[in-house]
């Protein structure tokens, strides 16, 4: 290792590693494969001769990447062999170009919500759906983030109950899989919704941001059948046990799947594979952390790690576990916390306020000055929050260069800062905010601790 290197400095190239490793297109590249006869998608083949169209259609903060992806892989002759066409709603911040397919932006950047354009491209989706025939293939990208980019509501709820009950539902500390749950039973395209309108052959390549890859959760699972919504109205009845929050209209949704088994079979055969994880960024995180010298541990990843303050706190702890040891080390942890958001909740994001907490413990702690360690937690898709950061870092330098009485006063500047869900403002102002470039995937969150 190069000592003259600072630890967040290491940091950051760990974390780099990892995300590049699960960089979208390279994942479509290197899963896809072709020779003069025939494509190779997994098990699934796909002959040239006798495929009369290959319909692309993609959803997710990474879906236009991996578009872009199996543009290259395949090559132009052969996508005009196959008269290729396609539809891939991303972000307007994720808007990438290509030759056949249409990748347009339905929705804002960091605001992880369905609008009227993501409407009206889901119709898109669903027409070119609807339209394949057994001679046809249909091809589905989905990454994390796809449940606000293809939405086509029940028709008893309109847009705007859908938004509030995810607003509702993500402000009270729901989990990925409480709030797709039901989000499930509030969609005509989740829970295998868009694989029911499809009559032609269907494979999905799928990059999970969530932990444990269950596919009825990632995107809110469009290409995998759900059985039923007694899970949504156990969700709903632990947020808004009174049922006095909610609009009517969705419990009477939730209340009805409940009761009956949902949509039954469809007319798709429909295969799916998952091509990245948090699991193979924190790998990759790992061997470039032992090229750099460190001893390095995995942790296991948690799909419901809870709330981002209380994480925050035990990563503390492990700091200063780690600063009575000897060597240097380095530990990769991956997952998504909860934030329960405050009445009038500021700037921020989950792995922001897991940082702020853990400041918050290690400015109260009294640890050894010689100790050197750092944190660096961000979101894998380059996005935390209601803002447009990855999310943020704290080192031992930033710590030491206070002395008490001003650890005092930031300690009660941070400890404000949580109650009111405005962690981005305290990091930003103390410059511990961690940007990263345009990410091109999403697959959980990514922590990197380093002592020495």
């Amino acid at each position: 290792m190069l000592k003259s290197r600072s630890l967040i400095e290491d940091a950051r190239e760990i974390w780099n590693a990892g995300v590049q490793a699960v960089d979208a297109a390279r994942l479509v590249r290197d899963f896809v494969d072709i020779n003069e006869h025939s494509v190779l998608l997994g098990g699934q083949t796909i002959e040239l001769a006798t495929c009369r169209r290959l319909i692309v259609v993609g959803f997710g903060k990474a879906s236009g990447a991996m578009a872009v992806g199996l543009e290259q892989r395949l090559g132009a002759e052969t996508l005009r062999k196959l008269n290729a066409v396609g539809r891939i709603n991303v972000p307007d911040d994720r808007v990438v170009d290509s030759n056949f397919f249409t990748i347009g932006g339905c929705r804002p950047g960091a605001v992880n919500l369905p609008t009227d354009r993501v409407l009206d491209a889901t119709d898109e989706i669903l027409e070119l759906v609807r339209t394949a025939g057994p001679d046809d293939v249909v091809v589905c990208l989905i990454s994390g983030g796809g449940s606000a980019l293809l939405e086509k509501p029940v028709d008893s709820i309109g847009l705007s109950e859908l938004r509030a009950t995810t607003d509702f539902l993500s402000a009270s500390g729901a989990s990925i899989y409480q709030l797709n749950a039901v989000r499930r039973v509030l969609s005509q395209v989740k829970g295998g919704g868009l694989a029911r309108q499809c009559n032609a052959p269907m494979v999905s390549l799928v990059i999970s941001d969530v932990i444990g890859d269950d596919l009825s959760v990632i995107a809110s699972g469009p290409t995998c059948l759900s059985e039923d919504g007694s899970s949504a109205r156990e969700v709903l009845l632990q947020f808004d046990p009174l049922q006095d929050v909610l609009p009517e209209k969705v419990w009477d949704v939730v209340d009805c799947s409940a009761l009956q088994v949902m949509k039954g079979g469809c007319g798709a055969t429909v295969s799916n594979f998952v091509i990245g994880n948090i699991e193979t960024a924190m790998l990759a995180s790992r061997t470039r952390a032992s090229e750099l010298g460190y001893q390095v541990e995995l942790a296991s990843p948690l799909g419901d790690e809870g709330e981002a303050g209380i994480v925050g706190r035990s990563v503390a702890i492990e700091i200063a576990q780690a600063s009575l040891g000897s060597g240097e080390k380095c530990l990769i942890s991956g997952g998504e916390t909860t934030v329960s958001l405050s009445r009038n909740p500021g700037r921020g994001g989950r792995n922001q306020h897991l940082v702020l907490s853990a400041i918050n413990s290690l400015l109260s702690f009294q640890l050894d000055s010689s100790s050197d360690y750092c944190l660096l937690s961000g979101g894998t898709d380059g996005e935390d929050g209601n803002v447009p950061v990855a999310g943020g870092w704290v080192d031992a330098d930033w710590i030491n260069q206070h002395d008490e009485a001003q650890k005092q006063e930031l300690a009660s500047q941070a400890e404000i800062a949580l109650k009111a869900c405005r962690s981005f403002d305290f990091l930003d102002g103390q410059s511990l905010i961690f940007e990263a470039a345009a990410t091109n995937t999403n697959v959980c969150d990514l922590r990197i601790l380093l002592s020495r």
